[in-house]
């Protein structure tokens, strides 16, 4: 199911080792010194899974021989701007508001909050999303997460009134880009490791510049946690981050495991394929009404 440039970016680094070049992705080099590739070295022990992101496929836990770079700064005006509260009467409305801690963050939301996950690494795998007039609230759990740099991504597309979605890439890491099946204005960022000495890499990045712009950032520890055995990763982000007062929201999700035929897993919703072009499922979530899952649109 992989699409070419992936299948020529694992024939060129060889099956048999499952190495992605840490230094490998399209770079916009006008950019500036910023604009560094997010990239991690893959362990040549890792076994190969399933494929693309196949249920249920094992695609084994990667060794970090080495830190990627942060993926781009953040300036003081932009976070500045960025951490301004709602306006008075946004229709934002949603549920009650999760507290996250890093310890047991799946439980701290309602059952109605668990999305179904594709693609998983194993049992315990699972994701929550849910808002508040606010913040946005999301808790994934993940095997993957036991590697250093394996990030969890979460792709929005806010605004007022969505127009019709069209297909785009997302942001270079490990040398992959995914698929995505709208266009994306805002990736929420995390991984169990924030600073690999490069700068923090948790936060909002918007697409300027080919995503390498992180227009908001998350704190260790204030809004952005990691469980103490390292296989959760949650955040909490300002809607002032995510376009100030959006009502409608399109959202897909995954984790960049870089492993040669598992490249992404967890997947929200499972009919995602960021290998595939036009990136298959997404969500699409009114937030002027209740969060349960079930009341989003699935498309």
């Amino acid at each position: 199911m992989r699409n070419a440039t992936l299948l020529a970016l694992a024939l060129a680094s060889g099956c048999a080792s499952s190495r992605i070049n840490p230094d490998g992705g399209d770079i916009d080099a006008t950019a500036g010194a910023d604009a560094r590739a997010d990239a991690r070295p893959v362990s040549d022990a890792a076994p190969h899974g399933t494929g693309d992101g196949g249920i249920g496929g094992d695609g084994g836990i990667t060794g970090d021989a080495a830190p990627p770079g942060d993926g781009g700064g953040t300036s003081d005006a932009v976070l500045a701007d960025a951490a301004t509260t709602p306006d008075a009467g946004c229709g934002i409305v949603g549920g009650a508001a999760p507290v996250l801690t890093g310890a047991n963050d799946l439980a701290a939301y309602p059952a109605a909050q668990l999305v179904s996950v594709g693609a998983t690494l194993a049992g315990t795998d699972g994701v929550a999303l849910t808002w508040d007039a606010s913040n946005l609230y999301v808790t994934a759990t993940s095997q993957a997460f036991l590697g250093n740099y394996e990030p969890l991504h979460v792709y929005l597309e806010t605004g007022t009134a969505l127009a019709a979605p069209v297909a785009s890439l997302g942001k270079e890491y490990s040398g992959l880009k995914p698929n995505l099946p709208f266009t994306a204005t805002h990736l929420i960022a995390l991984r169990q490791v924030d600073d690999a000495g490069t700068g923090g890499y948790d936060g909002v990045f918007t697409p300027a510049a080919t995503w390498t712009t992180r227009g908001y950032d998350l704190t260790p520890g204030a809004d952005a946690f990691v469980s103490s055995d390292h296989r959760t990763l949650s955040a909490k982000v300002p809607w002032s981050a995510l376009g100030g007062c959006p009502t409608s929201m399109r959202v897909a999700i995954h984790v960049v495991h870089a492993i040669a035929g598992n490249e992404w897993k967890d997947l929200v919703p499972a009919a995602h394929t960021p290998w595939l072009a036009g990136g298959g499922g997404y969500y699409e979530i009114d937030l002027t009404g209740p969060a349960a899952v079930s009341g989003w649109t699935a498309h």
